[in-house]
């Protein structure tokens, strides 16, 4: 593109589009947070993990019958995500790189929260239960 052939019309709208593509980030947006917990309530199977803790015996202390109900599932695994969310943005996990994710965890919930690269918006979450895990490694 040759920018001598452009009208001032033209230039200005140049002008005007360079200028959005320089301005700081915007801040973190609650609203596709939102849109990430609402899907996850909406699309996890929280009655296959309700059935796999009765299978086990697996209890929560604060539950009625120790069985949680689906309601407090789905309010344990709301508040996990969003505060994996929230501390992966806190300014003292700063010097953790942007592509490690945090998690936030209880009761069998892992609930993980990824950043852009510049820490100020939420990329992606992830809701787990697990039922076991094993992990090893060398010593340094």
């Amino acid at each position: 593109m040759n920018i001598q052939n452009l009208t001032q019309e033209e230039i200005k709208n140049l002008h005007t589009l360079l200028g959005k593509m320089l301005e700081e980030p915007k801040k973190n947006s609650i609203d596709s947070i939102d849109r990430m917990v609402d899907e996850i309530l909406e699309e996890f199977n929280f009655n296959k993990v309700r059935k796999a803790m009765w299978h086990l015996d697996w209890k929560w202390a604060l539950a009625a019958d120790g069985i949680p109900t689906i309601e407090e599932l789905k309010e344990t695994a709301e508040r996990l995500l969003r505060q994996a969310a929230e501390c992966r943005l806190l300014k003292e996990y700063g010097s953790v790189d942007w592509g490690t994710p945090i998690l936030s965890s209880t009761g069998g919930f892992e609930a993980t929260a990824w950043c852009d690269e510049t820490k100020t918006r939420i990329t992606g979450l992830q809701l787990q239960f697990v039922l076991t895990e094993y992990e090893t490694g060398l010593e340094s």
